[in-house]
């Protein structure tokens, strides 16, 4: 796991794969960090306005998005891949997004890690 406070020492083309993982259940975003870990991605975790600081500014280079709120992802659309979580997802709400899926709750471990590998891009 890797923690917000430590994403300054990385340097930006080491990891094969980034994951953000923003959710507002804290539940959920330690279940899904853990299964991606498992799986050999490197996790991040932020709240949703934080992460979209990080990705603006380039402070984080990450090939997948993964939220409940993908509306706060929409200025940076073009630039990463989303994952939307939500028992009720709202297909218009990732419309715009040219890479992204939306996964239904309750989901499994293996239709998690599925959208995940169809989604993340290796650098």
């Amino acid at each position: 796991m890797v923690l917000e406070s430590e994403i300054a020492s990385f340097p930006m083309c080491r990891q094969i794969s980034t994951t953000v993982l923003i959710s507002e259940d804290p539940f959920v975003a330690a279940f899904v960090r853990t299964l991606l870990h498992r799986h050999g991605y490197e996790v991040v975790n932020a709240a949703a306005e934080r992460g979209l600081d990080l990705i603006e500014t380039g402070e984080l280079q990450t090939d997948l998005v993964i939220t409940n709120t993908p509306q706060v992802f929409l200025p940076v659309a073009d630039r990463v891949h989303l994952l939307y979580l939500a028992a009720m997802p709202d297909p218009s709400l990732i419309a715009r997004f040219p890479s992204a899926r939306a996964l239904r709750k309750p989901f499994s471990n293996g239709e998690l890690v599925e959208a995940v590998q169809s989604l993340a891009v290796v650098r």
